[in-house]
């Protein structure tokens, strides 16, 4: 992932034009646009596609986003925004938090949105610009978390915090990636696993 800041991803989501913003109507679209995408990956992309998907009218969703790079850019964006509000107050608890909601967000869909993305992304530079600095943002907020423990003396001399971010990073993707198709994980599986990979994490950085 592409690294960046956490104002990046606030600068790269795109506005709604038009009308007021309604947050239940707004998440049945970005929801709409999650199945879209998860299903086609950016061939299958449109707005036509994701107002069918909603059962709104196309107006209605062109009065919200001007193109297609502007929906998808909003529904990665809200995907990934909670990631912003995790502080326990303990780095273990972070990173069990941090762990759970990237599991989360690479299972929705069957894996199809984190799928589609990592080939998009590679073959569509118009895409890898627009959409590029949100994900750089799920990696700036695990060295926050991981610089907040490093503040409070939980982490040994010398580790890197990019490293780290890396390795718990890759270790969601890599358990998602093992998921059947079809096969589901509940929330308090996604949340024991989410521990365990924060167990191992802290055992090899943690101050002795």
């Amino acid at each position: 992932m592409q690294r960046s800041s956490i104002d990046s991803a606030t600068v790269a989501e795109p506005r709604p034009r038009g009308r007021p913003r309604n947050p239940a109507f707004e998440a049945r679209i970005l929801a709409a646009a999650a199945q879209v995408y998860g299903a086609g990956g950016w061939s299958g992309f449109s707005l036509d596609a994701v107002a069918r998907a909603a059962g709104i009218g196309k107006s209605t969703l062109y009065a919200r986003w001007t193109s297609g790079e502007d929906l998808l850019c909003a529904m990665i964006a809200v995907r990934w925004q909670a990631l912003a509000d995790i502080d326990t107050g303990s780095l273990h608890g972070d990173l069990t938090a941090f762990g759970a909601l990237v599991l989360t967000r690479y299972l929705e869909t069957g894996g199809g949105v984190a799928r589609h993305l990592r080939r998009d992304l590679a073959g569509h530079s118009e895409l890898a610009a627009r959409i590029g600095p949100v994900l750089g943002a799920v990696t700036a907020q695990a060295i926050a978390i991981l610089r907040r423990g490093r503040a409070r003396g939980q982490l040994r001399e010398g580790v890197s915090t990019a490293l780290a971010s890396d390795m718990l990073l890759s270790a969601m993707e890599a358990h998602a990636g093992r998921i059947a198709p079809g096969e589901e994980m509940s929330g308090t599986a996604i949340n024991a696993y989410a521990a365990r990979v924060a167990d191992l994490l802290i055992h090899g950085i943690a101050a002795a």
